[in-house]
C-alpha cells in the first residue's frame, strides 16, 4: 500500500535485531515494490552482511555522536567513532551503492564533531545523511539551524534526510524546520507511531508539506486520507 501511494523510500526493518525482521525484510525485498527498500544497520559487519542477505535495495547505518551516548553507551572516544566510521562505511560500499549515514543523538552532539562525522562518512561513500532527534529534545528552530549547518558543509549532491521524535509534541514541526533549511527527505510512520512518544506522522507531514509549502513530492496525496 505504501509503495502503491507513492511513498520513495520504505525502511522494512533491522534484519540483525530477529530472526521474524530478518524474514520479513527478505519477504518484503522480493516483492517488486516501486519503493525502495532500505535496512537499517548498526556500525559492524554483521549487522551490515545481515542487510545484504536480506536483499534490500539500499542500507541505513548508524552510530552515536553525542558524548553522552558514546561515553555511556558505546565506551568509545571520539577518535574511535570516526575510525569506526571510515571502516565500516567502507565496508558496506562493497555491498550497497546507496547508504544513508546516522549520527544518533545527532541533536544532543557537539555540532562540530557530528558534521566532521557526517563529511568523514560521505567520504567513505555514504549517498545520504539522515539527521536525527533521537529522543525528540530540540526545538524547531535549533533543529532548523543543525540542518542548515550540515547543508552549507556538505557536498549538494548528498541527500539530507530527517528523523524526528515526539516527545515534546515537536517531531512535525521540526521534520518541517528540517525540510525548510535544506532536507529533502523526511524519515515518518504512520499516524506517528513509534518508539515512545511516536515518530514525525506521514499523515500531517505529508500533507503539510504538500498543503502549506507546495513541496513536490511523489506522494498520491488524495490516498492519505
Amino acid at each position: 500500500a505504501l509503495s502503491e501511494m507513492g511513498v520513495d523510500i520504505i525502511e522494512a526493518g533491522f534484519p540483525i535485531s530477529s530472526q521474524g525482521d530478518f524474514d520479513s525484510c527478505k519477504a518484503i525485498a522480493k516483492l517488486g515494490l516501486k519503493s525502495e527498500t532500505i535496512g537499517l544497520a548498526r556500525l559492524n559487519q554483521k549487522d551490515i552482511d545481515r542487510v545484504a542477505d536480506a536483499g534490500m535495495d539500499a542500507i541505513h547505518v548508524f552510530i552515536a555522536t553525542s558524548d553522552l551516548h558514546m561515553r555511556d553507551k558505546l565506551n568509545m572516544t571520539r577518535e574511535q567513532v570516526l575510525a569506526k566510521i571510515a571502516d565500516m562505511v567502507t565496508y558496506a560500499k562493497k555491498h550497497f551503492s546507496k547508504i544513508e549515514f546516522s549520527a544518533e543523538d545527532a541533536t544532543r552532539s557537539d555540532i562540530d564533531f557530528m558534521i566532521k562525522a557526517n563529511k568523514l562518512a560521505v567520504e567513505c561513500g555514504a549517498t545520504r545523511v539522515n539527521i536525527p532527534d533521537t529522543v525528540g529534545t530540540v526545538t524547531p528552530q535549533a533543529f532548523g539551524y543543525i540542518v542548515r549547518k550540515n547543508y552549507d558543509a556538505l557536498p549538494k549532491n548528498v541527500r539530507i534526510a530527517v528523523h524526528c521524535h515526539n516527545d515534546f509534541g515537536l517531531a512535525v514541526a521540526n521534520s518541517i524546520a528540517g525540510v525548510e533549511n535544506g532536507a529533502s527527505q523526511v524519515h515518518t510512520t504512520i499516524m506517528g507511531l513509534g518508539e515512545r512518544s511516536g515518530n514525525a506522522s506521514f499523515e500531517e507531514t505529508a500533507m503539510s508539506l504538500y498543503a502549506l509549502y507546495r513541496v513536490p513530492m511523489n506522494i498520491n496525496t488524495r490516498r492519505i486520507f
